[in-house]
């Protein structure tokens, strides 16, 4: 019998972040020495970042329906400000490596990656698109609070092509409706279940994406691969509950191995062979996270 409630529950969704961020690990590690697993892993692409957007616009919904209005309207500081500061935080760490390291970023540069719209070395496109999301979240709900997931569906589209008219690359825009379809389950729970535990729905995705992909419309194509395969992990999680010690631990701190590993690749890549070179990373990114999960805690009470 499958079992939605356990697959939605908060131990669940992190065991499942876990994994997924092993995935984003190995193939940011990829960009910087040749290993096995770089073929596989560029084949899965943005899909290894479609639950972390999924499960975070579940969650927020979640919020707002326990806590209504009260949650929207300290939204921009306890969600939208937080978080950003804890981006500039992290950003502070590789000005001082550029520094260290003597790379030459022009001031505009510098300025703008605290905008997140572009990168002294970080990871960055996710960044943004969280901080837009939640921005549109606020906005939905604080506005058009009948309407507020339309009004997140329709900004978000409106970001794709902002996005694709302004940036180009699709990793900026091809996944982010994954966001509202979290908050769509999380709103309509009982009825999204009843609907996506039928195998007709994946083929009849499987075909809206194969229609959108003939017409020439091939990030929205996308967005329903994106979305098909979070509704998918939901499935098999109600189907088999997943439990990982290793995987729950990680998926506490999905944010800081996102936004740090690449500090370890960085300054270790000269030195090492490349197994070991890939274990120090490994330890040094997972250390990082730790201590930086309790600076941004220190924080947050400041704040």
């Amino acid at each position: 019998m499958m079992n939605f409630k356990r697959a939605l529950d908060k131990e669940q969704t992190t065991c499942i972040n876990g994994m997924f961020v092993v995935l984003v690990f190995l193939s940011h590690f990829g960009q910087y020495e040749r290993m096995p697993w770089n073929k596989p892993i560029l084949a899965i692409g943005q899909l290894m970042v479609a639950p972390f957007l999924f499960f975070s616009g579940y969650g927020i919904m979640e919020q707002i329906k326990k806590k209504g209005d009260e949650y929207i309207d300290h939204m921009p500081r306890k969600r939208i400000f937080k978080f950003y500061i804890h981006f500039c935080m992290a950003l502070c760490i590789y000005l001082l490596l550029s520094f260290l390291l003597d790379k030459d970023y022009s001031l505009s540069r510098i300025i703008w990656s605290f905008t997140a719209l572009s990168s002294i070395g970080n990871s960055n496109w996710y960044v943004f698109a969280i901080l837009v999301m939640y921005i549109i979240v606020y906005i939905s709900f604080k506005y058009f609070k009948k309407n507020g997931i339309t009004s997140c569906a329709i900004m978000s589209i409106l970001y794709i092509i902002l996005m694709k008219a302004f940036k180009g690359q699709d990793w900026w825009y091809n996944i982010i409706l994954c966001f509202p379809a979290g908050m769509i389950l999380s709103k309509y729970k009982d009825k999204v279940c009843s609907i996506i535990r039928k195998p007709i729905f994946f083929v009849c995705m499987f075909i809206l994406a194969l229609v959108l992909y003939i017409f020439h419309l091939h990030i929205f194509a996308y967005e329903v691969i994106a979305i098909s395969l979070c509704f998918l992990i939901v499935d098999i999680c109600a189907y088999k509950e997943i439990k990982n010690d290793l995987f729950q631990f990680l998926g506490q701190y999905v944010f800081e191995i996102y936004i740090l590993q690449r500090v370890s690749m960085i300054i270790f890549k000269r030195y090492f062979h490349e197994w070991i070179y890939f274990l120090i990373c490994i330890v040094v990114t997972f250390g990082l996270a730790y201590v930086f999960k309790k600076l941004e805690t220190k924080i947050d009470m400041l704040i």
